[in-house]
């Protein structure tokens, strides 16, 4: 069964309402994060920096998906993390599959 919250991934790229790797962590202190993936293969550095983030800016993240998993719900490669920029869509995806951070 496809998991739903990656299927809600293509739209949301469909809708522009995702910021990849770095330009996430430059919009944090802007406040329109509001949902983050986070592969569970990217290096522990990576899952670090992001978690850090995600929890200091209390921004709910997901570590359940790999870069491939991701990466094909998108349409593009090696895609370790991914940000919502649209409120509306981090809730529908918090009530797909709970948030991982609280």
């Amino acid at each position: 069964m496809p998991d739903k919250k990656l299927a809600l991934l293509s739209i949301i790229r469909k809708a522009n309402k995702l910021l990849l790797s770095k330009d996430i962590l430059y919009s944090f202190k802007k406040g329109i994060i509001y949902y983050v993936f986070i592969a569970s293969d990217a290096s522990e550095k990576t899952k670090l920096r992001y978690i850090r983030k995600c929890e200091y800016y209390h921004v709910p993240y997901d570590t359940d998906h790999t870069s491939e998993d991701i990466s094909r719900a998108i349409g593009k490669l090696n895609v370790m993390t991914i940000g919502i920029t649209d409120k509306g869509f981090a809730d529908t995806l918090i009530k797909k599959g709970g948030e991982e951070n609280g």
